[in-house]
């Protein structure tokens, strides 16, 4: 077998790693047949004398169709094998060119290469050679063919796939590469997890380590949370994975707005308390994005719903909604942060939705203000593994 990993892997793949060259079989039937001169054989085949020897010595990296079934006729063999053959016997150079043809078309079928340019993963969409470096550098991949049975084997479809589905599929492979790389030491404790879930509540009043206390708590006891850029092209509000077998969380800044991150976090929070075995069965769910995990979305809203703001306090308020000194008060008294009790009205009066929203925006603030110490791009980053390293001290000191 040739040592160029790249050629052994062609030869692999068409099952010529043992074949006779062609010009062996063609020395064989010569014989056979009593042809004594290159001219004979080249008369016999119907090839030029010329161009036949540059085919016979693996000289010519393209040969028409036609004279493929000249030499296949000769050799009494049918026409795939015949090519099999032809590609055995050329040079390497030239089957090098053929590898490097599948991995640029295995690169287009399987990555969304305008949505990695946007994003600052790749600078260029016709680079393959630097596009599948830039690839296996960040995922840690021998081959750019692994990176289809990486991770968790993806629950979509295996016909063709939008760019969307190939964005979701880089931004959850990418999720688990962070958390495998940060591997939580803490053992999963299911009943300290519990017994956590009612005490976050009074922390989304904390804008500025509010979010991060809740974090370094559920590291404590196992469940680790990051927080991944949102993509382009990718729905993804939040997601929940198994990795190590240990529950881990990823919240993204899809919506930018501090009353929806912490409505996710409960929400991804439900899945762990309700779904478990589901998802270590599964890798992972994705909110926002449609999957064949099926879990039980209503239940996570509700249960998100009710842990952070429950309808029933929403009708106490709901006269007052306008005036911002009661809700602010009722807030503090219902150990909440504001900006989730407006947001809760809105999403519950799609009818007010459009005249209300100016009147509270204000009060609507940006996530940016919780997450922006722990908030993790290690696609744009020099060296992801710093970043991350990074990440992991604050989040576990």
């Amino acid at each position: 077998m040739h040592k160029d990993p790249d050629i052994s892997a062609i030869y692999d793949l068409l099952g010529i790693s043992d074949q006779k060259t062609l010009k062996n079989l063609i020395d064989e039937k010569k014989q056979t047949l009593n042809i004594s001169s290159d001219r004979q054989l080249s008369s016999l085949v119907g090839i030029n004398k010329d161009t036949l020897s540059r085919i016979i010595n693996g000289d010519s990296k393209k040969v028409d169709l036609i004279s493929i079934i000249k030499i296949s006729n000769f050799l009494d063999l049918k026409i795939e094998d015949t090519v099999k053959v032809y590609v055995s016997s050329l040079q390497p150079e030239y089957i090098s060119e053929i590898e490097d043809n599948r991995k640029a078309n295995y690169i287009v079928r399987n990555f969304d290469l305008e949505g990695l340019r946007k994003m600052g993963f790749i600078k260029s969409k016709t680079d393959f050679k630097a596009i599948e470096k830039r690839i296996l550098s960040y995922f840690k991949i021998p081959s750019i063919f692994d990176y289809t049975t990486y991770v968790a084997q993806p629950l979509f479809s295996k016909g063709k796939r939008s760019g969307s589905d190939l964005m979701n599929d880089f931004w959850v492979k990418s999720a688990y590469n962070n958390l495998e790389a940060i591997n939580n030491p803490n053992d999963f404790d299911f009943d300290d997890f519990k017994k956590l879930i009612p005490k976050i509540r009074p922390y989304t009043r904390l804008e500025k380590n509010g979010l991060l206390t809740v974090i370094r708590a559920l590291y404590i006891v196992g469940v680790t949370v990051i927080v991944q850029k949102h993509v382009t092209k990718t729905s993804v509000k939040g997601a929940t994975f198994v990795v190590n077998n240990k529950p881990c969380i990823v919240l993204t800044d899809y919506y930018n707005r501090y009353d929806m991150l912490w409505f996710t976090l409960f929400h991804e929070l439900c899945h762990i308390m309700y779904d478990l075995e589901d998802l270590r069965a599964n890798k992972y769910h994705l909110t926002g994005h449609p999957d064949l995990l099926l879990l039980n979305e209503d239940r996570a809203n509700h249960f998100a719903r009710t842990m952070l703001f429950s309808d029933e306090k929403m009708k106490f308020i709901h006269p007052n909604i306008k005036t911002h000194f009661i809700v602010s008060k009722y807030a503090e008294d219902n150990s909440v942060h504001p900006s989730i009790i407006y947001g809760f009205y809105l999403r519950d009066n799609p009818s007010k939705r459009k005249s209300h929203y100016p009147l509270f925006s204000r009060h609507l603030i940006s996530s940016e203000v919780a997450y922006k110490s722990i908030k993790l791009n290690t696609w744009t980053s020099g060296d992801p593994l710093e970043e991350i390293k990074k990440v992991l001290e604050t989040i576990s000191n």
